[in-house]
């Protein structure tokens, strides 16, 4: 194993669609987390391994850094191939994007681009 995992979300094993809160959604959600991965905490140490893993939401503060990250990311990373993105969505399409991740059919992350805001 090499490289890096870094957790920031795992939004698909929250409850989604109309009913949030029925009890189906629930057990989907705990069907989900099962089916996680799972690691050896002693296989990382041995072999100088990491996870990493963070809230957003905890950065809110934290904007200007942020937005020079974004705007890396946005300008550099994804247009060079250092980082492959499989869907960017305009912020004027943001209801698009949250369509799509309530519907539970969207595959990886949808990045939600700012530029022109």
């Amino acid at each position: 194993l090499s490289g890096r995992l870094v957790i920031f979300g795992f939004h698909t094993n929250l409850p989604m669609g109309g009913d949030l809160l029925h009890p189906f959604n629930w057990f989907r959600m705990g069907w989900k987390m099962s089916q996680m991965s799972k690691f050896d905490p002693m296989d990382l140490v041995t072999a100088n391994k990491s996870v990493l893993g963070f809230n957003l939401s905890f950065l809110v503060d934290q904007m200007d850094m942020l937005t020079m990250l974004c705007d890396q990311i946005m300008e550099e990373w994804i247009p060079s191939a250092q980082l492959e993105c499989p869907r960017i969505v305009e912020m004027e399409d943001v209801s698009e994007a949250h369509d799509l991740i309530q519907s539970g059919r969207s595959v990886g992350k949808i990045v939600i681009s700012t530029k022109n805001w």
